[in-house]
């Protein structure tokens, strides 16, 4: 009985990280999975198809921390930042009100509950893109230096 309840609390937690990481990598994982599926509609081949789909998902994932790195215009950082976060920030609030009618709340406990996960998600968002850039600049004292020199 102990045992069966401690896998169980595993398995959901398990659950829940997998849920939350697709949530916050939501536009790469949607733009990845709609060209693997258009190529393989086009008759591309499944093999092909599912590698295509990785490499643009991954692709799009990178560009946009490179692109949030590189760039210092504030408005068009916000952008960026919101082109990712706000596809994030759906698919939280959308698994987190799953998560909350699946454990038989009120209304008003499950709309909180969506808002909430839909700002934790999106923030996690926005916070891969940046790739905590500024924070990182912040706290090194010799940015110039290489890790050899430390």
């Amino acid at each position: 009985m102990f045992f069966s309840t401690l896998f169980t609390l595993f398995g959901l937690g398990a659950l829940c990280w997998i849920l939350f990481n697709l949530a916050v990598y939501a536009l790469p994982f949607a733009i990845g999975l709609t060209s693997g599926m258009y190529l393989y509609e086009t008759g591309q081949g499944v093999f092909l198809s599912i590698i295509a789909g990785l490499f643009i998902g991954g692709f799009v994932a990178v560009l946009g921390e490179f692109a949030f790195d590189r760039i210092r215009w504030a408005p068009l950082k916000l952008a960026i930042g919101l082109i990712y976060a706000v596809p994030a920030g759906i698919a939280g609030f959308h698994a987190a009100k799953g998560l909350a009618e699946f454990g038989s709340a009120g209304a008003a406990t499950i709309t909180l509950l969506s808002w909430l996960g839909a700002l934790v998600v999106g923030g996690t968002a926005w916070a891969r893109v940046s790739g905590w850039s500024e924070v990182n600049a912040l706290s090194d004292p010799h940015p110039h230096r290489s890790f050899d020199e430390h």
